[in-house]
């Protein structure tokens, strides 16, 4: 395996670590808003390395970060929140660079994540207690989410960036934050204002925007 795999493990527990910490100090909207500008990193990334970068892609991160931003705008300003996660949007274009450079097989990729993953938390809830997990339901609960949240969301990251280029699928990625907005209005039965309506539909307007040009240009 090449040096990329193993830096994705090294790389994804700190973009994740950024996140968590981010939500903790300031609340998930503002967290979730600056994460969503991901994108962002990787077209610095390109522009110091020479690769082209599409008007459809800046236009899809318009489109989705804006809508982000309306949908969840809100909460107060906090250094800590600010800090962390502008740390963690930085490793998560870093990831997203790696991603697109490794050459091993998205399993093995995935499982280098997982090993990094498990590391971190490993260490960091060294002093935390483990009794309720002794409970079958909250340990059926945190397996569930490693699998859906944690191995099949970064195994459908991996097999996306093998094929489209990295900040056209730095953008499409983001689209997760319209469609969890979605699932909870749908799914959980979570109300949707208005004005989040008018930032969904804007956020993925801009996914679908990228998407279409994508389709094109692997037409012709």
């Amino acid at each position: 395996m090449d040096k990329y795999t193993y830096l994705i493990g090294l790389v994804l527990p700190f973009a994740t670590l950024g996140l968590f910490e981010g939500i903790r100090h300031w609340g998930a909207g503002p967290t979730i808003i600056i994460i969503t500008a991901t994108p962002l990193v990787n077209l610095i990334i390109s522009f110091f390395l020479g690769r082209r970068v599409s008007s459809a892609s800046i236009t899809g991160l318009v489109l989705m970060l804006g809508g982000v931003t309306i949908a969840l705008w809100g909460g107060h300003f906090q250094w800590n929140g600010f800090l962390w996660t502008l740390f963690g949007t930085i490793m998560n274009g870093v990831l997203y660079e790696l991603f697109a450079r490794a050459k091993s097989r998205p399993l093995q990729k995935c499982f280098w994540a997982c090993i990094g993953m498990g590391t971190l938390g490993l260490i960091l809830s060294a002093h935390a207690s483990w009794a309720p997990m002794g409970e079958c339901k909250t340990l059926l609960l945190v397996v569930g989410f490693a699998f859906v949240g944690g191995f099949l969301y970064w195994l459908s990251n991996l097999i996306a960036f093998e094929n489209l280029p990295t900040t056209e699928a730095s953008v499409l990625a983001q689209g997760e934050t319209p469609a969890v907005i979605l699932g909870a209005g749908i799914l959980l039965g979570e109300h949707i204002s208005s004005v989040q309506w008018i930032g969904v539909v804007t956020a993925l307007c801009g996914a679908w925007y990228l998407s279409r040009w994508l389709l094109k240009g692997a037409k012709q």
